[in-house]
């Protein structure tokens, strides 16, 4: 602590004021001084679940991260509507590893889980290694899920099932871990074909059940089948009156099918007119009728859509073919920054001067929208000056992301099917263009970026994303293989294709997939290693396009830390950056842009 807080400290300790004295330091960006007031005060009053939030901020500008993560969840335990602690807990998580999760606050976790104005996925990952590591049961069943996971819910349900952090981690976004997932998928298979019926009479069970159903609706069902489980499945009718007679036995059916397929798949068109009234246990009844609304709204959506055009080519047919059948990404939650907030943000790359019109209303395209994710944060972000359209091929997609744009009362975009090729037919101009993981999947990427330049405001603003061809050079390798699917290839092909690639080390090749998040959901699985069409780049053909385009690069989106370390080892290239030195520092660090070049740019000529 400097001199000159310690003395501060040591002449007020008669009023015992620690909360004015570390808000004080705070905003002096003295965090030791913050750390040791609030600290102090903490003994005087360990239940304030505020200054635990302030003593968490300290520690995480001190990095001690995982003591900033302990406060937050015991700040959570305290006050499990603090949407502050959560959100900051979601962005911790996010950045850093957490080696000890143990020490974190169980009920706090799940108070985090339980808040929907966080991102949840970081979360749910520590907090599954939070149960792991306290339930021995789950522990050893993990190390040898063939021989113990029965002894988990064949007899009784095991007290690590009845776990309720276990049950909202489940239910909340995707399991990560190839242990995990392991473990899980063997209990599903026990459950199949193994458990007696009258087992299910166990509310614990059916609680249990009913959260791997929902992490199968979260994973697009991509764990691994057996051909005795496929079997077992195809022997299953589902029974829409019994349903609605509220029979147990149907009721047990669905559950059955419902780890395995999708909701709708397995009852077919019934969903319009089936009588759920009776259907219990009532949580599966909810859950039933949320999916069976849900599919039926989409479909709607999808008539109702706006449309500019269709594919412009045969690879757009089979891409949007491809989105059609697996919309991607299928996101659970997200982190929406506050309105407006983009800006600040963009100041390092362009400086304010540039950003002057965002003064008053101006325009953003977002070229490849997706299942919304991206365009709804970046509406969120450009905040209500913003007039922001969002295309894409799929309208499967689009109608996810209209879904979840009502869902979060954003009102500043418009979605819209549209071919990137087909822009032109829009008659305006953006002072913004967003494309980030779509040029790369087109038959011509550069016919794809041009078409977008077309449509940019003279001295506009770019944010590109293109695949590494340093970073995706595996897959190369993995599609000469005699096993590879392929594009287009079933359901049931690509999950055994990926139960491959889990057995693998990380050495080889496939087994590094296993390190993407999009490794673990089976609709991003497609995406990320069978994709009809893939493209990717090198950072020399990057440059060489800016140039002829009169195109100025401003800066990757990475993290501080690779910022820091590239330019201590080019401390002659200002911000940021020279592409070709970036190209030899990518040669060292294969794994920095983690798949894709995610960069800003702007033009630089009057047309």
């Amino acid at each position: 602590m400097a001199a000159s807080v310690r003395g501060s400290l040591v002449s007020t300790r008669a009023r015992r004021d620690w909360v004015a004295l570390g808000l004080d330091a705070a905003r002096r960006g003295d965090h030791v001084g913050a750390r040791t007031a609030f600290r102090e005060a903490l003994k005087r009053d360990p239940r304030n679940a505020a200054l635990r939030y302030n003593l968490a901020l300290a520690e995480e500008r001190l990095g001690d991260i995982a003591d900033a993560a302990a406060q937050l969840t015991a700040a959570l335990r305290i006050d499990p509507r603090l949407t502050d602690a959560a959100r900051r807990l979601g962005r911790l998580l996010m950045r850093y590893v957490i080696s000890a999760p143990e020490r974190l606050d169980g009920f706090g976790l799940k108070a985090a889980l339980a808040n929907e104005d966080v991102a949840r996925q970081a979360i749910v990952e520590v907090a599954l290694r939070h149960v792991f590591a306290t339930r021995s049961s789950l522990a050893a069943a993990r190390s040898a899920p063939e021989e113990a996971a029965g002894r988990l819910l064949l007899a009784r349900t095991d007290e690590a099932l009845r776990d309720d952090l276990l049950l909202a981690a489940l239910k909340c976004g995707v399991v990560r871990e190839e242990g995990q997932e392991r473990l899980f998928t063997r209990l599903r298979r026990i459950i199949l074909l193994d458990l007696e019926p009258a087992r299910f009479g166990d509310r614990a069970l059916t609680a249990f059940v009913l959260a791997l159903i929902v992490q199968g609706l979260n994973n697009d069902h991509c764990w691994a089948e057996s051909a005795e489980e496929t079997a077992a499945l195809a022997r299953i009718a589902p029974d829409p009156a019994g349903l609605a007679a509220g029979d147990f036995e149907a009721a047990r059916k669905l559950m059955l099918l419902a780890l395995y397929r999708p909701l709708p798949a397995i009852l077919g068109q019934q969903e319009g007119a089936l009588d759920l009234c009776r259907l219990k246990p009532r949580q599966l009844r909810e859950l039933v009728e949320e999916r069976l609304a849900a599919e039926v709204e989409r479909r709607r959506i999808i008539t109702n859509l706006p449309r500019l055009s269709g594919p412009a080519d045969a690879v757009s047919q089979r891409v949007g073919a491809q989105y059609e059948k697996s919309p991607y990404p299928q996101w659970q939650s997200m982190h929406l920054p506050a309105r407006g907030s983009l800006r600040r943000a963009l100041v390092r790359y362009f400086g304010e001067p540039k950003l002057a019109f965002m003064d008053r209303p101006f325009s953003v395209l977002i070229a490849g929208a997706g299942t919304g994710q991206h365009a709804l944060q970046s509406a969120a972000g450009y905040g209500d000056n913003a007039d922001v359209v969002a295309i894409d091929l799929s309208a499967a997609s689009l109608a996810y992301a209209e879904q979840r744009r009502r869902a979060l009362g954003i009102g500043n975009v418009t979605f819209m099917v549209a071919d990137i090729l087909e822009i032109g037919r829009i008659e305006r101009r953006f002072d913004v263009i967003e494309c980030v993981g779509v040029l790369h999947h087109m038959a011509d990427p550069w016919a794809g970026w041009r078409a977008l330049l077309e449509r940019l405001e003279p001295h506009g603003l770019m944010y590109v994303g293109l695949y590494s061809a340093l970073s995706r050079r595996g897959l190369v390798q993995l599609r000469g293989e005699v096993g590879y699917p392929g594009p287009g290839c079933s359901d049931e092909a690509a999950r055994a294709f990926r139960a491959v690639l889990l057995k693998r080390p990380a050495s080889v090749p496939g087994g590094e997939l296993k390190s993407s998040k999009n490794f673990w959901n089976l609709s991003e699985f497609r995406d990320l290693a069978l994709h009809e069409c893939e493209r990717p780049m090198t950072l020399e053909e990057i440059e060489q396009f800016l140039a002829d385009n009169a195109l100025v690069f401003r800066g990757f989106t990475l993290g501080r830390n690779i910022e820091e370390d590239f330019a201590r080892r080019f401390p002659e290239a200002p911000w940021p950056g020279r592409l070709a030195d970036w190209q030899r520092y990518e040669a060292d660090h294969p794994s920095t842009f983690e798949g894709m070049y995610r960069f800003w740019c702007e033009r630089t000529k009057m047309e």
